[in-house]
């Protein structure tokens, strides 16, 4: 079994008061939150996992859902200790899912879990057309344990970094079945462009 973590650890400054974990598509009484935990969970990832870092309340105040819920008290030391700590006693491959992710369809997430049938591969994440995107990630158990053992305080303690460290046919890129953008939702044009694309999806 596959489970999922979600990382709301940030800041979240560019949203303004209204956390992007909170924010609604227009028709949808869910908070963007809640409708990731039941996108995940409709595509079969248990358990689900939030992880916070920041200003965590605001998170909590739009999480309608029970979920594991793991918080990060060195939110401080970097995305990347954040990213450690969601790793922390999980075993099995493990999806990382941003809170301004939009999800793909149920189908494209089968695909991301069936990728990691294959022992060799240690993660595969969706990219649109252009081959931009890089989220959802999913990584094996073993690549996730290789991640935790890292320092925090190393240059090369990113997670794109250590992504592009990986040889050719351990990192697998799968353009999505309908060409999203997976990330980027900070501006009120770039919400507006979400909720279109997240109405559209199955």
């Amino acid at each position: 079994m596959a489970a999922a973590v979600i990382l709301a650890g940030g800041l979240s400054r560019r949203s303004g008061p209204l956390h992007k974990a909170c924010r609604k598509i227009p028709g949808d009484a869910r908070s963007w939150v809640d409708r990731q935990v039941d996108r995940l969970r409709d595509a079969g990832f248990a358990p689900v996992m939030v992880v916070t870092g920041y200003r965590p309340r605001r998170v909590h105040h739009c999480l309608h859902r029970r979920v594991s819920y793991r918080h990060h008290f060195n939110a401080s030391c970097g995305p990347f200790s954040t990213l450690q700590r969601a790793l922390q006693g999980l075993r099995g491959p493990l999806l990382l899912v941003q809170t301004d992710t939009v999800l793909p369809s149920l189908f494209d997430l089968h695909r991301l879990r069936r990728v990691m049938q294959n022992k060799l591969v240690a993660a595969a994440s969706l990219v649109n057309i252009h081959g931009r995107g890089g989220h959802p990630l999913i990584l094996s158990a073993s690549w996730a344990r290789q991640l935790s053992g890292l320092s925090w305080r190393s240059t090369d303690a990113r997670l794109d970094e250590q992504l592009s460290f990986l040889p050719s046919g351990r990192y697998i890129r799968l353009k999505g079945s309908r060409h999203y953008s997976f990330s980027g939702l900070n501006t009120q044009r770039e919400w507006h462009s979400a909720h279109i694309r997240a109405r559209r999806l199955p």
